[in-house]
C-alpha cells in the first residue's frame, strides 16, 4: 500500500494520567474556534482512513478478502455438501471495491487518496462541524439553509428569551448532518479493525501484528478487555499448548474492518455491515 499505513501507538496512548474511557469524546476533541463536531474529531480522522483505504484498492484494483476460508461440518452452509462427521473446505469470498463518488464529491477524493488528514481538514471541515453562533450585522446577513437568523429585541429580558428559543428555536435545531458518524462504536475499535486489515494488506501475519511494538493492536478502554493502560488487547491461550491463539482474535479485528470498508464505498460509517463469518 503506498498512502494507506498503520497506525503506530503514539506517545498520547501511553499517558497513564489520561482517563481511559471518553478520551476521544470529551469536549476539546469536538468543540473549536470556529465550530462543533457531533464526536470528536479522531472519528472522523477514522472515517477519512478507511476511506483512503477504499480509494487506494479500487485505484490500483485490489481483490480485497471480505471472508476468509473455513472449514465446517454443517452441510447447510454451503450448497449441500458434506454431513454429519465430514469436513467441508468454504472457499474464501473476495471483491474489488467501488466507492460511491457522487455521495463523496464534495470531499474531494483525489485528496483524500494522496493527502494527510490534517492537511485535508483545513479545507473541508465545514462538511462536518455545525459553526458557533454569533451576533452578525444586517448588512452580513443571507439566505442560507444551513442557518437560522433571529431579530431580538434589545429590551427583551434573558428569561423570557431562554424561553422562546427554547419553544421555538429548538425544535428547528439537532438536524441530522449528511456526514454522520453512525452507531456508537468506540475510536479504538475502529482503530484495531483498521489496522488489521492494512498489515494483513502489507503481509503481515497475525502474530507479527499483535506482537508488534508499534502497538498496532491496542486494547479496547472498556473495563474488563484491557491488559494495562495503553496495553494489547487480551489474547486467549491454548488450554492444552499453552500457545496463544492469535488468529480469531485478529480474525474478529479484520472482519471488522472490512464491514467499514464496505459501509464507507457505500457513503455510511460507524454501524458496518454485518458480514460476519
Amino acid at each position: 500500500m503506498e498512502y494507506s499505513r498503520p497506525i503506530a501507538k503514539s506517545s498520547m496512548d501511553r499517558r497513564p494520567d489520561l482517563p481511559e474511557e471518553g478520551r476521544e469524546n470529551r469536549r476539546s476533541a469536538r468543540v473549536g474556534g470556529e465550530g462543533t463536531l457531533p464526536k470528536g474529531i479522531h472519528y472522523y480522522r477514522m472515517w477519512f482512513r478507511y476511506l483512503k483505504l477504499a480509494l487506494e484498492c479500487e485505484d490500483k484494483n485490489i481483490e480485497v478478502v471480505v471472508k476468509p476460508h473455513y472449514t465446517t461440518k454443517r452441510s447447510d452452509l454451503y450448497k449441500g455438501i458434506g454431513g454429519a462427521g465430514s469436513n467441508v473446505f468454504i472457499p474464501k469470498e473476495t471483491t474489488f471495491l467501488k466507492v460511491d463518488r457522487e455521495f463523496y464529491k464534495d470531499w474531494d477524493c483525489d485528496d483524500v487518496l494522496t493527502m494527510t488528514f490534517d492537511r485535508w481538514w483545513k479545507t473541508h471541515k465545514e462538511l462536518f462541524h455545525a459553526s458557533n453562533p454569533e451576533v452578525v450585522s444586517k448588512t452580513s446577513v443571507k439566505n442560507d439553509e444551513d442557518f437560522i437568523f433571529l431579530k431580538l429585541d434589545r429590551r427583551m429580558s434573558s428569561k423570557d428569551l431562554l424561553s422562546f428559543l427554547n419553544a421555538d428555536v429548538a425544535p428547528l435545531l439537532n438536524q441530522s448532518p449528511k456526514y454522520e458518524v453512525k452507531g456508537k462504536g468506540r475510536y479504538h475499535h475502529f482503530l484495531n479493525r483498521y489496522n488489521a486489515v492494512v498489515c494483513c494488506m502489507k503481509g503481515m501475519s497475525a502474530v507479527e501484528i499483535f506482537s508488534d511494538r508499534s502497538g498496532y493492536i491496542r486494547a479496547p478502554e472498556e473495563k474488563g478487555d484491557r491488559v494495562d493502560k495503553g496495553g494489547s488487547i487480551m489474547v486467549p491461550h491454548d488450554k492444552k499448548t499453552g500457545q496463544p491463539k492469535y488468529s480469531g482474535v485478529f480474525q474478529r479485528q479484520y472482519q471488522g474492518g472490512i464491514d467499514h470498508l464496505l459501509e464507507v464505498c457505500e457513503g455510511r460509517f460507524g454501524s458496518g455491515t454485518k458480514v460476519h463469518v
